[in-house]
């Protein structure tokens, strides 16, 4: 899985003063934890964790991170707090992990091809967007491709038929819907004519009702 680049420095303060402060310049207080190590209190720009966020599934992915000084480490988001609005980030705490380690993430989905049993009218409805896998950090993939070109329709396709990579296994269950390929319900010329008649009745009722009026 790619590694997407993200910077922090390292900081003394800590308490709801300085993170006050923090917030108001546009950074965003963190932890690193490293197994065997004292956490690390970091800075981190907001600006770069919302870059993080709008490029990934909710935050899930590999980071290269660089505290100010020292080489890259991978990590991944731990958690993420927000503000009661859900639109400022509050604080945010990462850990590190290894290539050889085994994880749990969640991965987006990418719909590829277009089904051979596709009309007009038909509708192709994805209902998953990503799925749980657990795997090696090193196996994991960015994404996973499904490809839809045979499904016909009335067609399905569940998390099952998903292609992992090997080594790397659905968490949890396996049954859930990701895509299917169905009729799209139109309204015929009948109701449609129904629909107009209605919309005449009740004008012209309207009219009456103003002409009782005056």
């Amino acid at each position: 899985m790619e590694q997407i680049p993200l910077t922090a420095i390292r900081r003394e303060s800590t308490g709801k003063g300085p993170a006050k402060q923090m917030r108001a310049k546009g950074q965003v207080p963190a932890v690193f934890y490293a197994g065997g190590q004292e956490a690390a209190k970091l800075t981190i720009e907001q600006a770069e964790i919302e870059r993080l966020l709008r490029g990934t599934s909710g935050g899930n992915a590999f980071l290269s991170l660089t505290i100010a000084g020292e080489a890259p480490r991978m990590a991944v988001i731990k958690d993420l707090q927000f503000d009661y609005l859900g639109k400022s980030i509050l604080h945010a705490d990462f850990y590190e992990v290894r290539a050889d380690q085994e994880l749990t993430l969640e991965v987006s989905i990418e719909l590829v091809g277009e089904p051979k049993g596709m009309t007009t009218g038909a509708l192709i409805s994805q209902s998953a967007y990503t799925a749980s896998v657990t795997g090696l950090v090193a196996d994991i993939p960015d994404s996973i491709s499904l490809d839809i070109s045979e499904m016909e329709m009335g067609d399905a396709l569940h998390a099952e038929n998903l292609p992992l990579p090997e080594g790397v296994k659905l968490s949890g269950d396996d049954n859930y819907m990701v895509v299917s390929l169905s009729e799209a319900i139109l309204a015929t010329e009948d109701e449609e004519a129904e629909g107009e008649e209605d919309e005449e009745g009740e004008e012209g009722d309207e009219e009456k009702t103003e002409e009782r009026g005056e």
